[in-house]
Formats: structure tokens, sequence, C-alpha cells
């Protein structure tokens, strides 16, 4: 393995001349390919929040242990748990080295601007979209009050832009350590991730299996800042195809644990599944890593320019239909189309998807809309 040099692309954002649909306007630089383009991000954001979609077609729906649907459920979890370390991944790619191109000040500006206004809006759009849904009163003062402090109690995935807002808090202090450690950015990258990755699963670990030894210590935060330096520590780092198969390997064993042991423990040991199975845990590492590593080895650079432009605006969308597609299935829900048989998940999430997808682009056309609800 050997270290590149850090040239990253932000690709979950579309350019600041580009049209409401992600299309550059004519003339501007965002309309000329742009010289080492990580096309691999756009490609893993648009794969990322597919397998999200996948995930959260089961709030609605629940399945027997002991029918054929759960074995599905299984492997639809096992491979889709990588998406949300991979935004994490890819997050780390694009910001871990800000403070070479802008001030903490214009990064804060720009990155709460783009995630804390959305995050309060959503969570009253989620709580007034409920009371409709459910044919309840209105919300009342209190109840305004408490989502907007914490929007994620009744926009449960909107947990994710809490975390992001927390690891941006933090994200200077590393940002300025990468840039200080100079040529050897790339080993402390790896260093802070085996720190901020394995140390919270140690003491989780540890404390699960005997309490009275650890006491229990969540901060899941220093987990997601790991996984940051993760994505940047395998960006910038090159892999030999025995080293790769060495993390395919990994990651499909990690993938394996997820679909065969998880369930084993959630079975006869519940309560250590998280073990196997949380966002937070080395088999779902390994197979975010393997995924990772694999779509960065493909030669995606050399595909048609539409086939790129396709994957940049398909990956510009990825943030809307994240804040939107909750929202879509509930509504189905609501109104007679709820999932009802396991054979449909995989379709039934491409319908959410494709149907935010669409929605999403709409709103984007709106300026105010894009703006503050749809960034």
């Amino acid at each position: 393995m050997s270290s590149l040099p850090a040239s990253a692309q932000v690709a979950s954002s579309p350019s600041e001349d580009a049209q409401p649909d992600g299309r550059p306007a004519r003339g501007s630089a965002a309309h000329r390919p742009k010289p080492g383009r990580k096309v691999y991000l756009d490609c893993i954001n648009v794969l990322a929040i597919i397998g999200v979609v996948a995930l959260h077609n089961r709030f609605n729906y629940r399945v027997d242990y002991d029918s054929p649907g759960w074995v599905l459920e299984n492997i639809l979890s096992g491979t889709a748990v990588a998406a949300v370390p991979l935004f994490f991944m890819a997050s780390g790619i694009t910001l871990l080295n800000f403070t070479e191109r802008e001030s903490v000040g214009t990064f804060y500006k720009k990155r709460f601007t783009k995630i804390l206004v959305p995050l309060l809006i959503w969570g009253q759009i989620y709580l007034f979209a409920r009371s409709w849904f459910t044919h309840t009163p209105l919300p009342k003062g209190e109840e305004i009050l408490t989502v907007l402090l914490a929007p994620s109690t009744v926009g449960v995935t909107l947990w994710y832009l809490e975390a992001l807002i927390g690891v941006y808090l933090v994200l200077p202090i590393f940002s300025y350590a990468l840039r200080g450690a100079g040529e050897k950015k790339v080993r402390l990258a790896w260093l802070m991730a085996v720190l901020g990755l394995f140390m919270p699963i140690a003491t989780t670990t540890v404390h699960k299996i005997n309490p009275h030894i650890m006491p229990e210590f969540t901060a899941p935060i220093v987990g997601y800042v790991g996984f940051c330096f993760l994505g940047y520590a395998l960006a910038n780092t090159s892999f030999s195809l025995p080293w790769r198969l060495v993390i395919y390997v990994l990651g499909v064993a990690g993938s394996l644990t997820h679909i065969l042991y998880g369930p084993y423990l959630t079975l006869n040991h519940h309560g250590l599944e998280s073990l196997a199975m949380s966002y937070l845990s080395i088999p779902t590492i390994f197979w975010a890593s393997a995924v990772f590593v694999f779509f960065k080895s493909l030669p995606l650079n050399r595909l048609p320019q539409a086939a790129q432009t396709g994957l940049r605006k398909l990956s510009a969308l990825t943030f809307g239909v994240y804040l939107i597609h909750l929202l879509i299935i509930q509504g189905l829900a609501a109104y007679g189309w709820p999932l009802v048989d396991y054979r449909l998940e995989a379709p039934y999430a491409l319908m959410v998807w494709a149907s935010s997808l669409i929605l999403v682009w709409l709103l984007r056309w709106i300026p105010p809309v894009r703006k503050w609800l749809v960034p």
C-alpha cells in the first residue's frame, strides 16, 4: 500500500452555478469535465441512498422470525447496512482537508446553512404530516418546541443530520491536525480511524458482555468521525490487488456475519445483536470498507461523459432524497399502499427512491425550496 495525494471533489453537492436539476449552466466551468473528479463517490452516494431507502421500507412492515421474509430481511439489512457509514466516509474525503480551501467561519456558515435549517424545517414537516396521516389534532406549541430541539423524535431518519452536526462541530480540530501532519497526513488518518472506530466498539462490547467491568459509555460521534477518517484514509491509499482481495474477503465475511450471526444473537442473546449488526460494529466496518474500495478500484472515470454527468446529477439529489423518502413511505402506508409482501421489498424500495428522486428534482426548480428545504 502506498499513500496518494488528496484531491477530493465535493461529490454530494452540485456546483455553485448548476441549474435546479443539477445541470451545469451553459458556458460555466461546471459544464466541462473536472479533472481528477472522484466519479466513484457519485456512484457510492447513489447506491448508498438506495440502501437507506431499502432499510427504512420496513418501518411499517414486520415479519415473523420463522418466515421466509425474515431471511430476506437479514439479507437486505446485511447488504444495505454499509449505506450510512459510506455517507460519513464520503464526507471525510470531501471535508477533512477543508482548512486548505476555506476558513472555519466559511465552513460553518456553508455547512450549517445546508444542514441545520433543513433539519429544523423537516422536523416540523414530519410532525405536522404525522397529524395529517393519522387524522389526529395538530401539534401544540410544546410539541413543536420539543421537535425543534430534537427533530429525530418525530422524523427518525433525521438522526443522521443531528450526528452530522456533531461531526461538523469537531471537524476543524481534525482538519488542522491533518494539515499540520504534512506528508504523514494519511498515516494520521489511519491512526484516527482505528482509534475513532475501535475504541467505542471495545467499550461497548466489554459493557455488554460484563457490565460490572465497564460502565455504560456511548459516544457514537467518535465512531462517526472515525468513519470520516476511514474514508479519507481509504481514498488516499493505493491498494495492490492482493490487498484488495484481502479487503473484499473481510468485507464479505462482515456482511455474512450480519446476515447469519446477527439473527442468532437477536433470538438467543438479545442485547448483543448490535455487536454484529450496528453501524459501529466490526462486521459493518469491514463490509463498508470493502464496498468503498471496490468502487474506488473501478475505472469509472473512463465512463462516457454522459454517464458521468448522469451519476453526478443523481448524486446531487441524494441529500434531498434522504430528507423526503420517509415521508413518502409514511404517505403510501397511510393511503393504502403499504409494503405488505416481503417479496416486494426490493421493487418497493426502488419505487420509493424513484418517487423521491422525481419529487426532489421538481422541488429544486423553486429557488427558496432549493436553498432551504432540499439543498
